[in-house]
């Protein structure tokens, strides 16, 4: 990645500052937020991606809600060779 001279100078001066603690983070804090602003762009606005991620925040799955998929799978197998079983098939 190229900066120019002036944009380096600037990222240099705000670690001086202490803004970052390092070259390597103020870059990638400068990342993050044109990421944020391309998505922001993409979404119609700000306050579209907010709502959108927040809807994904409030999606997000808690592990305790999930199911072992190997005992699932095998009560299912069970319950329908029972099914079966019982309709003498």
């Amino acid at each position: 990645m190229t900066l120019s001279p002036e944009d380096a100078f600037d990222l240099q001066t705000r670690v001086e500052r202490g803004e970052f603690s390092s070259l390597e983070e103020a870059v990638a804090a400068e990342l993050a937020e044109l990421n944020y602003r391309r998505a922001a762009e993409i979404m119609g606005g700000g306050d579209k991606l907010e709502s959108f991620l927040d809807e994904l925040e409030a999606e997000t799955v808690n592990p305790e809600d999930c199911v072992d998929a190997e005992t699932f799978f095998a009560e299912m197998l069970t319950d329908l060779k029972a099914r079966a079983e019982a309709a003498g098939e």
